[in-house]
């Protein structure tokens, strides 16, 4: 190989790195700004009729609450799923909606998801909890796996209730 081809060589291999380097310093600051703009889970729970629960009986309409802060300014869009826990399998989204949001740093807001629960907490189904997704950042939350927080669905053991 000739000297103008080893310099060549060389003058490729230190453009490839540059470039490498570049990137580097270009992507690192924006994935950190990332993930301090990813607005915070401050609390879940559970609503029903009102009421804060940690159980719900079959065919009850409930209402998962999802309070969300953000420590900067966060404008898109949230995914929150309430997904079915299943033993020993894949858990499975159950009801999904799309919220848009824009938060300005340091302030919170509560967003709400309604359900009616259609299996009870009992075979391979633990129950229920929230996913949140953070359609702008690609990341997500995910509500602790014990019971509570997550939630539990019970038989509705009342039979027909007579009239006089």
């Amino acid at each position: 190989m000739g000297v103008n081809a080893k310099r060549g060589q060389a003058f490729v291999i230190f453009l490839i790195v540059l470039l490498a380097v570049v990137l580097l310093f270009a992507v690192l600051p924006m994935q950190s700004a990332r993930l301090r703009a990813t607005p915070a889970v401050q609390q879940v729970f559970w609503r029903v009729d009102g009421e804060s629960v940690t159980s719900a009986f079959l065919g009850e309409d409930v209402e998962a609450h999802i309070v969300l802060e953000a420590a900067e300014e966060y404008v898109g869009s949230m995914v929150i799923k309430v997904r079915k826990d299943i033993s020993y399998w894949f858990d499975s989204d159950y009801s999904i909606k799309t919220f848009p949001v824009d938060l300005v740093g340091g302030k919170a807001t509560e967003l709400e998801l309604a359900f009616v629960p259609d299996q009870v907490s009992q075979g391979r189904l633990r129950g229920y909890f929230v996913e949140v997704d953070f359609s702008v950042l690609h990341t997500n939350w995910v509500m602790e796996s014990s019971y509570p927080p997550r939630l539990i669905v019970l038989q509705n053991e009342q039979g027909p209730t007579a009239t006089a």
